[in-house]
């Protein structure tokens, strides 16, 4: 030993020469192999939700904020930013720094069918969003207001073709109002189409009797007629409800062309990193999987992604090909609006 109380230069070579090994030896963690940590907030995240509350899409939104807190590691508050069918929520998201503390939660209608049923669009869905992932494909329901006086099916269409009905929608272009053109086109009838904010306010005037009928998402609407409220016709997905058995698909119903079904997803501003995105996209899957939700989901016969469905790859696939098929439907039944 010297004076320092070290070992002599030619022993100290000798004794760091193992750890030395270690530090370069392949498969072992090295400051240059470290994988970096994934990104995390520095603050609350704001979910857009370009609809009032009490609808659907709100009601998702607080759903999945829970779990997707947990997995950023930061809470995620859910913001309700209304107007012109979604658009104005979304060009907020839009317009925001792509810093993934602000996101949108949207449907088929603001990322796919606005684009053209809007002539002054205050954004670009595929240019000015990335996409982050789906979060659930949702079947509607036909609904018709227990204050109405009409009992079945058979009644509702004869009071259509009369063209005395009156239907709510949450805006024109909206996939309320998209349904309702596809009941009416099924069994040529005309109604009077009430447009309003969103689907908690329509809602309301179907309890109310102020509306006879609505097509709101079956995850929105399915408890309204458990409760007596108000009266199922018709399920346009492909099978019944396991929360409704009772209720016949539209095709058994004898209205195949009552076909829509809404998705919904996470998108973010585009520009973000991807780090950022993929946080998030971790963290919409921390909420598909989260035991809650997924039964509360089920129940409501919502069908939640598998991870090969759910990515931002597939999610942009799926906001072209909707653009395209609601963007004939609108051309065709003449629909659109200024702004």
């Amino acid at each position: 030993m010297n004076r320092a109380g070290l070992p002599p230069r030619g022993r100290r070579r000798l004794l760091l020469a193992p750890l030395a090994a270690a530090v370069a030896a392949p498969g072992l963690p090295s400051t240059s192999r470290a994988q970096p940590a994934p990104w995390q907030p520095s603050r609350p995240v704001t979910l857009v939700v370009p609809f009032s509350a009490g609808g659907t899409t709100d009601a998702m939104a607080r759903l999945m904020a829970g779990p997707m807190g947990r997995s950023l590691g930061q809470p995620v508050v859910v913001e309700n930013v209304t107007g012109a069918g979604g658009n104005v929520g979304a060009a907020r998201v839009a317009r925001a720094e792509p810093d993934g503390c602000t996101a949108l939660l949207a449907h088929v209608g603001v990322l796919s069918v606005n684009q053209h049923l809007y002539r002054n669009m205050p954004f670009v869905a595929a240019r000015d969003f990335a996409p982050v992932g789906l979060l659930c494909t949702n079947p509607m329901l036909l609904l018709v207001s227990a204050r109405a006086g009409i009992g079945s099916l058979e009644a509702l269409i004869a009071r259509a073709r009369q063209g005395g009905l009156r239907i709510a929608t949450s805006g024109a272009g909206s996939t309320m109002h998209l349904a309702a053109l596809q009941f009416l086109q099924s069994v040529g009838g005309q109604a009077e189409l009430i447009g309003y904010r969103g689907g908690g306010p329509a809602m309301n005037d179907l309890l109310a009797g102020t509306v006879d009928m609505l097509l709101e998402q079956a995850l929105g609407g399915t408890r309204h007629v458990q409760g007596g409220d108000v009266l199922a016709f018709v399920v346009t997905g492909p099978q019944r409800l396991a929360a409704l058995p009772a209720v016949p698909t539209a095709t058994e119903a004898g209205l195949p062309g009552l076909d829509i079904q809404i998705w919904n997803a996470l998108v973010l501003p585009a520009g973000v990193r991807p780090a950022i995105s993929a946080a998030l996209g971790a963290a919409l899957g921390a909420a598909i999987e989260d035991d809650f939700l997924r039964t509360r989901f089920i129940q409501l016969a919502a069908r939640l992604p598998d991870a090969t469905e759910r990515g931002p790859r597939s999610l942009a696939e799926l906001m072209a090909q909707d653009a395209a098929r609601w963007g004939a439907v609108l051309r065709a039944a003449g629909v659109q609006q200024e702004g």
